[in-house]
């Protein structure tokens, strides 16, 4: 039987460092930092490091629909605990990438925070886990060959 390779974590593939915002931050202010960051979402935390929810686009994107987007110059009440998803999915360090798999599967999720218990170590995109299949079939022996469908110089003349 070939060896089979290590079954990734979330650990494994997880993302350590990253940008958080806190419930009690201007919506406003937390726009920049998630269009910064390159990601669709970011977790809000409490001073403490538990995770509360996650502000995703979507989220930012409900505060047109709303009376706070022309409610004042300011805008100091629109805060991100208003807008923020509370209930998120999460899992854990030791879950399997397989599993991670499924539940982007069974949710319309672009991310998944890791959780030590209540507290926020990590997320995990769809990306990485594309990343830690390609790592665990990179100790699988060979892959099959497709033929190349690059465009011929002729087609784009």
């Amino acid at each position: 039987m070939p060896n089979q390779p290590r079954i990734l974590t979330a650990r494994d593939i997880m993302s350590r460092k990253g940008v958080v915002v806190h419930p009690e931050m201007n919506l406003f202010r937390a726009i920049p930092l998630l269009l910064k960051s390159n990601l669709t979402g970011l977790p809000v935390v409490d001073s403490g490091g538990k995770l509360l929810g996650i502000l995703s686009e979507l989220d930012c994107m409900k505060v047109i629909a709303s009376d706070a987007f022309n409610h004042d110059e300011t805008n100091a009440d629109v805060i991100v605990a208003d807008y923020m998803t509370s209930n998120c999915v999460s899992v854990t360090p030791e879950m399997g990438i397989f599993r991670i798999a499924n539940i982007f599967f069974e949710h319309t999720l672009r991310r998944l925070p890791v959780l030590d218990g209540e507290h926020l170590i990590g997320q995990v995109t769809r990306a990485d886990v594309l990343k830690g299949i390609q790592r665990m079939r990179g100790t699988n022996g060979p892959r099959k060959q497709y033929p190349d469908f690059a465009w011929k110089s002729s087609v784009l003349q």
